[in-house]
């Protein structure tokens, strides 16, 4: 059996990771993939953010504020409500992209 190797100078590899991180970062922060992450939020807080009845607004809130709700909510020793149970539910990451896709969203749910 026969092993080929390819010596691969330092600075060609450099300069092919440089060249893909702005695509990694636009696949990160595809709006379709942080829209398709948040839809479970949709059932109570509307597809658009905008809550009809008794749950929050969700839509034009701080992407900081929506994202330190829902870590609270993870953190918490004996979850007591839906949302706590929720939060357990996802990622660290996938509350970053549910935050940040709810904060690019209208105030008033494009009314």
């Amino acid at each position: 059996m026969r092993v080929i190797s390819i010596k691969i100078s330092g600075t060609l590899l450099i300069a092919s990771a440089i060249l893909m991180l702005p695509l990694s970062t636009a696949v990160a922060e595809d709006q379709t993939v942080n829209r398709m992450i948040a839809s479970q939020c949709a059932q109570c807080h509307g597809t658009n953010g905008y809550a009809r009845g008794s749950y929050p607004d969700l839509g034009g809130d701080e992407a900081k504020d929506l994202a330190d709700h829902l870590y609270d909510m993870k953190g918490e020793d004996r979850p007591s409500d839906i949302m706590d149970h929720q939060a357990l539910g996802y990622t660290d990451d996938q509350i970053r992209r549910i935050a940040q896709y709810y904060s690019t969203l209208p105030e008033n749910g494009g009314d």
